[in-house]
């Protein structure tokens, strides 16, 4: 009997052949022969190194004539996949059975091929194959020194940051904290700033929050900029935040939210600024339901707020950082209606109120006239039935229609065409006139009339 010895990756396979094989012109003996039969035994010898050079000198073979019959099956077919295990790894081909990912080989022939292979896939999508000068990682601290901040990035070697180049929060971390590295050098030792790295990851997830829209962060103003804009800095990041978008309402001064801190939301990115777009006014949007709900539990009472805006028809006032409603000219007292009227009244003055009805999350009424309790608008469609006839009293003509006074706050439209222009010249203010209501919405608090087929008119 002789042994070979051949070297399978750090195994060493040996096995017995039998010296009284067949000569090669005759038929293979068959496995289950087991006069010739072939035992293999895997023995794992870490400090053999068998290399091509003294592979020869390794081995020794005393067979008569013929070494492969262990390479047969009990048909006399070739085993070549049997066979190609024994070869060394450059002459070897890939095992065809063994299900693969990513163009990956696996040349071994062992049953637990396939399992092995499976287990270390599992695992090697969290082991970085190799690191370059850019890339963002995020690891764990290490240790930190005076000198040198150290971070486990699941690499083959720390990352190494010089503590004396961050910034004062960076040299405040301790072993343990989770950290974003920037690499910047990977010739000989690996380096890289903590600082570079937590700026670019927080560029990144202020351009990934823009696809979500839900996400406020918060940013200090720091000044503004042509075009009517601002620099808000979110976490050491400036970003553009435009005039139009820095509140709920245009604001009276633009000047007067430098220096505070806001909550913004990144609406885009510019790419002819490089820069994040973002958003107080979404944020203060977001807040709205909420604020409407606490509203209606305390509705009673004194309200304060700050005048946006006026208009012949009323003063329009923002509160509670992110309601806007608006008092109509006939429910201002006295000194604001002077006020109105001198043209005094102006965006960001002071001014007191009270609730009269929330009619919807963007439409909501104030009054300055404490006796005013009542709202008419308030289950109208209960008092008024369609189709009902009721007097009303002339209070305007227009070209398209005349409207006309249902009751004290409820004004309706009775439109030119149901109602000729000719027909129109006979009523001035004041006249009483019969209307059939065909439509009430209460959302935009409108009556829409017409004349009924026997109208009974007083003059």
């Amino acid at each position: 009997m002789a042994e070979k010895i051949v070297q399978v990756d750090r195994y060493i396979i040996s096995y017995t052949l039998n010296k009284n094989r067949m000569s090669e012109n005759k038929r293979r003996p068959r496995i289950s022969d087991k006069a010739n039969q072939t035992t293999i035994e895997l023995v794992e010898r870490e400090e053999a190194q068998v290399t091509p050079q003294n592979f020869n000198e390794t081995k020794e073979v005393k067979d008569d004539g013929n070494d492969f019959s262990e390479f047969y099956d009990e048909n006399g077919e070739f085993l070549w996949d049997k066979y190609e295990a024994t070869c060394p790894s450059h002459t070897r081909h890939p095992n065809p059975h063994i299900k693969t990912q990513n163009n990956d080989k696996v040349y071994s022939r062992e049953p637990y091929a396939q399992e092995m292979y499976d287990l270390l896939s599992e695992h090697s999508s969290e082991i970085k194959p190799q690191i370059n000068v850019g890339e963002i990682h995020t690891g764990v601290i290490w240790a930190v020194t005076q000198e040198w901040i150290t971070i486990d990035i699941n690499y083959r070697e720390l990352v190494y940051v010089k503590a004396g180049k961050e910034s004062e929060e960076v040299r405040m971390m301790l072993p343990g904290d989770e950290a974003a590295v920037l690499i910047t050098d990977t010739n000989g030792t690996l380096s890289g700033s903590i600082t570079g790295g937590m700026k670019h990851k927080i560029f990144s997830d202020l351009r990934d929050a823009i696809e979500e829209g839900n996400t406020a962060w918060v940013g200090t103003v720091k000044s503004m900029i042509e075009n009517g804009g601002y620099i808000v800095r979110v976490q050491g990041i400036d970003c553009f935040m435009p005039g139009s978008l820095a509140g709920i309402n245009k604001l009276s001064d633009f000047s007067s939210i430098i220096g505070e801190e806001i909550y913004v939301v990144p609406v885009s990115f510019s790419g002819e600024r490089g820069t994040i777009v973002v958003s107080h006014r979404k944020y203060l949007q977001a807040l709205i339901p909420g604020a409407i709900a606490e509203l209606k539990e305390n509705i009673e009472g004194v309200k304060k707020g700050k005048v946006t805006g006026t208009a012949k028809y009323g003063v329009f006032v923002e509160f509670d950082k992110c309601l806007t409603g608006m008092i109509h000219v006939n429910e201002l007292n006295e000194e604001t209606l002077k006020l109105v009227r001198s043209g005094q009244l102006k965006p960001g003055m002071d001014i007191e109120f009270l609730v009269k009805d929330i009619i919807s999350n963007t439409k909501i009424t104030l009054t300055q006239k404490e006796s005013s309790t009542f709202n008419p608008w308030t289950d109208i469609s209960s008092r008024y039935q369609i189709p009902s006839i009721v007097k009303a009293v002339v209070k305007t003509k227009k070209d398209y229609g005349m409207f006309v006074n249902i009751e004290e706050g409820v004004t309706g439209l009775l439109h030119v065409s149901e109602i000729s222009k000719e027909r129109m010249v006979d009523y001035k203010p004041g006249d009483t006139i019969d209307v059939q209501i065909t439509r009430i919405d209460e959302s935009t608090m409108k009556v829409f009339l017409k004349l009924p087929e026997q109208a009974q008119e007083v003059v």
